[in-house]
């Protein structure tokens, strides 16, 4: 397989404001894989990132999107990603939020023609006061379209994550098949997770489903791991990887999964 795409967006010092804009045109019959990461270091004074993604998938044409934001702590984070897919064309997209103070973000996938797909994923671990904000469109404009979305975050701290998702079946769009599921797990007492899935269907020939889960660490995990030797920090990372492994092992490159993995790392030993 092909290597993949990658761009890096680097904020080069304090009270900076970047407004990155990437397009993606996979014309009929191609296809292509992009790592997009967003990064800056830890400075007092506050900045700003305002990005916008465009992703046009051609009839027949595949696109993966891989979107890594590893912000420092006092960036204001407004991100905006919309994918349009053609006839039999496919979409993946992959939101991995890491850094910021706050994060705002749109993902949006428009199933434009008959046999147009998509699969939206993401994997977010707000910790100390970061609040992430996530909210999320699968359009479903024409018929026998498909859709399938996995957002996954882990919070720590007094953390704040925010997830509303849409789920629209427009009237002539018959036979749409579209899957939303978001995923909470929570580390601490003084986190909290609001998740609102939603649906709005106007056919009458589908199949529709979404659900939410918001909950502590199990105790009798931890408590398994720490029966075999495993300190209690270490038995808490083991069950965190495993909760994100499903969509981290996703990501079409290992050395962006070996990242993602340390920075992992970093947040449930600070």
């Amino acid at each position: 397989m092909a290597l993949p795409f990658q761009a890096f967006t680097w904020a080069t010092g304090p009270g900076y404001a970047v407004m990155p804009r990437t397009l993606v045109v996979a014309e009929e019959g191609a296809s292509v894989t992009l790592i997009d990461e967003y990064a800056s270091a830890d400075h007092e004074a506050i900045g700003m990132a305002n990005g916008v993604v465009e992703l046009v998938v051609g009839r027949g044409a595949s696109v993966r999107y891989v979107a890594l934001q590893r912000w420092g702590r006092n960036m204001f984070n407004l991100s905006f990603n919309r994918g349009a897919v053609a006839r039999d064309g496919q979409l993946t997209t992959m939101s991995v939020v890491l850094g910021s103070r706050i994060t705002k973000s749109w993902v949006e996938s428009l199933l434009r023609e008959p046999g147009a797909s998509t699969n939206m994923m993401g994997v977010m671990f707000p910790d100390g006061t970061q609040r992430f904000h996530h909210h999320t469109l699968q359009d479903h404009q024409s018929p026998d379209t498909t859709s399938d979305l996995l957002y996954k975050a882990v919070l720590d701290g007094k953390a704040r994550s925010e997830y509303s998702g849409l789920i629209r079946v427009h009237k002539d769009a018959q036979r749409t098949n579209a899957y939303q599921a978001n995923r909470n797990l929570s580390l601490s007492q003084n986190a909290r997770a609001d998740s609102m899935p939603k649906l709005e269907i106007e056919a009458n020939d589908v199949r529709c489903t979404h659900g939410a889960t918001v909950g502590p660490i199990d105790p009798e995990q931890v408590f398994y791991l720490m029966a075999r030797g495993l300190p209690r920090n270490q038995a808490q990372r083991i069950i965190v990887e495993g909760f994100f492994t499903p969509v981290v092992e996703r990501i079409p490159l290992e050395s962006v999964q070996r990242r993602i993995w340390d920075a992992l790392a970093a947040k449930l030993s600070s």
